[in-house]
């Protein structure tokens, strides 16, 4: 009775190492899928959206190609904004990467879910969803780029009314010597015509 109870424990012992060592080897090629970008809550400015997905234990094929299910093969499908996401509806991508254009600014969800290659869920699914923003791109404005503001027009406006102010009274100091030395001229030939009468 003692060898029984010894056989059944090492074999409970053995059963549990293996079906512990199966689970492990299951839990550890089970395909993930994560999206890199957008990130949760990440604003991206303007109207394309750049999708980049990372997957690990599952390699992306063209489903044209490979139209047979293999275990481990398949794409991605993506919806963006599809609050009844269909296969149908689904942006289908054979790459780890794809970009929405002309997308809306605001508030946006992003679902991504690996595939078979007729386009089934695996089992159980992988599904992942992201929830980002986008926004319009900010450019500065010309006057801003020039280096030009309403303070600088101000300086440069004073500067130069005091040049064309400078440049006048210069003139003017040179202007009066010679109107004196005329005036000399103009006592002299009084004084000359009336010594000759």
């Amino acid at each position: 009775m003692n060898r029984i109870l010894r056989a059944t424990a090492a074999a409970g012992a053995i059963s549990l190492f293996c079906a512990t060592a199966i689970f492990a080897q299951g839990t550890a090629t089970r395909p993930t899928l994560t999206v890199i970008t957008p990130s949760e809550g990440q604003t991206i400015y303007g109207n394309k959206v750049p999708i980049l997905l990372s997957v690990e234990n599952f390699e992306i094929v063209d489903y044209g190609q490979n139209p047979t299910n293999v275990a481990g093969v398949g794409h991605v499908h993506l919806w963006l904004d599809d609050q009844n996401p269909t296969r149908d509806s689904a942006a289908k991508v054979t790459n780890d990467n794809f970009t929405y254009s002309d997308v809306a600014f605001g508030s946006h969800t992003l679902k991504a879910e690996l595939v078979n290659n007729n386009h089934t869920s695996l089992i159980p699914p992988v599904v992942t969803t992201i929830n980002f923003k986008t926004a319009p791109t900010v450019t500065p404005s010309p006057a801003a780029t020039s280096g030009f503001d309403k303070n600088t027009a101000l300086v440069i406006l004073v500067v130069v009314a005091l040049v064309i102010v400078a440049a006048w009274w210069y003139t003017k100091e040179e202007e009066e010597p010679p109107a004196k030395s005329q005036a000399k001229k103009i006592t002299k030939r009084k004084t000359t015509k009336k010594r000759r009468r």
